[in-house]
């Protein structure tokens, strides 16, 4: 794959905005409601200032609703120049859903975002790492360029591919061992899972960049600006951007961006 100037590898920083929305299945209480305001009030602009700092871009997974609560966080991340893309309504798990209920929220999101920001987005994560039978359809009708839900591959980007059905969609591999909800997140049950020392995500990610560097095209990372935006898990992502940045042939880019450029390849 021939990246921009040349590099080896395509490196994409993404961020789920879910705020609020992490805590749908928990109590509706202050103390819930908080921890995801916490990602708005203080996660996100930690994040515009690491990307800032390091001169990249990063890619914003945005929940529809999110848009119409953080209508002018939304614009500061847009006119920083990062990328807003769908990642559902009120973050629905998909695959509950009812016939007709995901095409209603794809396009409740899209014309949410599009009405704060200007721009529709094209591409998508969904809530759940899940899809439905009317997911590649919705897809087609919204003229989507890239997916990043589904773990076909690691570092290799591939044609979304449904029940048999190719596209020339690309699937940009989103995997679980690349998201900071596993390691970070804390939970009553079982009683202080989740809190793992950055340490240990410094060196499982720099390992797993390590080996996409070698013989990947992608290194797609997920973070939560609520979980990734707290002080010592800000400063392992400065310190890995660092690390990632010694090399002089990678190119930190959008999903977006990478989209096109695979797709251009692909002939499409």
């Amino acid at each position: 794959m021939q990246w921009s100037n040349n590099a080896r590898l395509a490196v994409m920083l993404t961020f789920d905005f879910d705020a609020e929305l992490m805590w749908n299945s928990y109590p509706r209480t202050p103390a819930y409601a908080q921890r995801g305001q916490y990602g708005g009030n203080v996660g996100v602009p930690r994040l515009l200032d690491l990307l800032k700092k390091h001169d990249i871009p990063g890619t914003f997974f945005w929940p529809g609703i999110n848009a119409e609560r953080y209508p002018d966080l939304t614009m500061r991340v847009a006119d920083a120049g990062h990328e807003i893309a769908h990642h559902g309504y009120t973050h629905e798990k998909v695959s509950e859903l009812g016939p007709g209920e995901e095409r209603e929220i794809m396009e409740k999101g899209m014309a949410a975002i599009e009405k704060v920001t200007g721009s529709r987005p094209v591409g998508y994560r969904s809530p759940a790492a899940e899809f439905t039978d009317e997911t590649l359809s919705i897809f087609k009708e919204h003229n989507l360029i890239y997916d990043t839900s589904l773990m076909g591959n690691d570092f290799i980007p591939y044609p979304l591919t449904i029940y048999d059905e190719q596209t020339d969609i690309v699937e940009l591999p989103f995997s679980w061992e690349l998201d900071d909800a596993p390691y970070c997140q804390f939970l009553w049950k079982p009683y202080r899972g989740g809190l793992a020392a950055p340490s240990r995500m410094f060196e499982i990610w720099s390992a797993e960049f390590d080996w996409a560097y070698e013989h990947g095209e992608v290194f797609v990372l997920t973070g939560h600006p609520q979980i990734i935006g707290r002080a010592h898990r800000i400063m392992m992502l400065d310190r890995l951007i660092s690390y990632m940045k010694e090399r002089d042939d990678v190119w930190f880019c959008t999903c977006a961006d990478a989209a096109k450029l695979i797709r251009a390849h692909w002939g499409v």
